[in-house]
């Protein structure tokens, strides 16, 4: 709508009046007018410019809002339909680390069987090793599952290897025991039957370092006269006549008690009268 004002009809509203203005001021008044009527045309000319500008612009934002709500649902739809795919990969994920999981398991299971069947084959192996080793002669560490428990129990099973001929098994119990009890009464005699276990299988050389731990270990032991008497005969296989007579000498006359003095006598008798071939020194 304009708000212009028509010039002529005012002017002529005004000589209505009663002619109360001359003719030059109402000229110069027709003047103003003119250049008012002129200002109002150009600010009307503005605000339409404005107006269109205004126009064209709340245009373009709700074309950029319609633009935006497209995009909008757009990435909703997005977002919904990779929710939706996220979810399935989720579900497939567990469901595949169920089944490594489950594999996994089955594994450590065949592995622990595995472990357990080696273990059972390995001590099958070297009990068989120490029964070879022992029958060889070669003396092998006992094992803690064939140790009894208690000083009488550990001592009887040592006897039984002697006196059974497993004399690798009958040293390494006697070892043990004189380790474990050494302030047992019969650990001299454990020590004893080291070397005479040694002496039995015919190793002179072996026998003579178990015996002299008896004698420098137990002095007053009463298995120093056994080592003594078995010491002389393990010289005189080595053909030592001089240290196994020296040996039988100090039984005798040092174990005056002993049961086995008569028997020193012969042996050193045996010696004395013994070929020189069987003597080299």
């Amino acid at each position: 709508m304009s708000h212009r004002l028509t010039p002529l009809p005012l002017v002529l509203a005004l000589a209505a009046l009663g002619g109360c203005y001359p003719k030059a001021e109402g000229e110069a008044l027709e003047e103003k007018l003119a250049a008012q009527d002129e200002r109002l045309a150009e600010l009307e000319s503005g605000i339409a410019d404005t107006r269109q500008r205004m126009d064209a612009a709340l245009e373009a934002a709700e074309a950029k809002v319609a633009e935006l709500e497209e995009v909008l649902e757009q990435a909703t739809a997005v977002v919904t339909r990779n929710s939706a795919d996220l979810g399935t990969e989720v579900i497939q994920l567990r469901e595949q680390l169920q089944a490594v999981e489950g594999s996994l398991a089955e594994l450590q299971n065949e592995l622990q069987n595995t472990q357990r069947q080696m273990g059972e084959q390995q001590q099958a192996f070297d009990q068989q090793i120490r029964r070879f080793a022992q029958k060889a002669g070669v003396d092998m560490a006992v094992d803690e599952s064939e140790i009894p428990d208690g000083a009488d129990e550990h001592f009887a099973a040592a006897q039984q290897a002697l006196g059974a001929g497993e004399h690798s098994q009958a040293r390494a119990l006697f070892r043990e025991f004189v380790r474990r009890y050494p302030e047992d009464d019969r650990a001299d005699n454990a020590q004893y039957l080291v070397g005479k276990a040694y002496l039995v299988e015919r190793r002179p050389a072996n026998a003579l370092g178990e015996f002299r731990r008896v004698i420098s270990n137990y002095a007053r032991g009463d298995a120093v006269d056994e080592a003594l008497f078995d010491m002389a005969d393990a010289f005189f296989q080595l053909h030592a006549c001089t240290d196994a007579k020296a040996a039988l000498e100090a039984l005798i006359r040092g174990h005056r008690r002993s049961p086995l003095r008569d028997d020193a006598r012969r042996k050193l008798r045996q010696i004395q009268r013994a070929p020189a071939s069987a003597c080299t020194s």
